[in-house]
Order: structure tokens, then C-alpha cells, then sequence
């Protein structure tokens, strides 16, 4: 009589993976559980989660920063602005000034 070993028919049986359906990615799988083409397996959907972070990029910020030349027409349009805001707040006042001497040289 033996003893030990393996024996035919021991254990448990293994789940019929037949039925399953196979997906290119994890966002896919996730996207077929929303919509209810698939059953959801609660191994499946906590893999493809921590699994698709590492399969779609990440949308970062440019690093890129302007170059010295970009810098200096910046510079020198925001100088040039300031000029012009300030050159027109001046012909503003003399503007309204003449405007309040001519009432008071004709409303008399």
C-alpha cells in the first residue's frame, strides 16, 4: 500500500477560466466592468487598478522654460506696456483738465 504523493483527484478543483475574457490592458478591463460587458472579479479589478497607473502615462507640466532671448522680449514688452499705461493715464488728466478750463472760461 503506498503513502503519500500525489493522487488523482486530490485537492481543489481549478476554476474554469474558459469563460473569461482577455484584455489587451487594465484600463480596458476596468472600462468593460463599468459597462457591464464583463463580470466583475474582485482580484481582477484591485490588479488592474494598482496596474494602471504604471500603464498610461502620467500628464506632467513642461519643464520647459522660456529661452534668453524669449526672456528679453518679455522683459521689454511688459516695459513698453508700462509705458503706455502710464502715457495715458497723463493724457487722461490733461485731457480733463482742459476740459474743466474750457467750462470755466465759456460758463461764465
Amino acid at each position: 500500500m503506498a503513502r503519500g504523493g500525489k493522487r488523482p483527484g486530490a485537492g481543489r478543483p481549478k476554476k474554469d477560466r474558459t469563460t473569461q475574457d482577455c484584455f489587451e490592458s487594465a484600463e480596458q478591463y476596468l472600462e468593460a466592468v463599468v459597462q457591464g460587458r464583463t463580470t466583475p472579479d474582485a482580484v481582477r479589478v484591485s490588479a488592474a487598478r494598482a496596474l494602471i497607473k504604471y500603464q498610461i502615462p502620467q500628464q506632467r507640466a513642461p519643464l520647459k522654460s522660456p529661452t534668453p532671448t524669449q526672456l528679453e522680449k518679455k522683459a521689454a514688452s511688459n516695459i513698453e506696456k508700462a509705458k503706455l499705461s502710464e502715457f495715458e493715464q497723463k493724457a487722461a488728466e490733461i485731457k480733463r483738465k482742459l476740459q474743466t478750463k474750457g467750462d470755466n472760461q465759456y460758463g461764465d
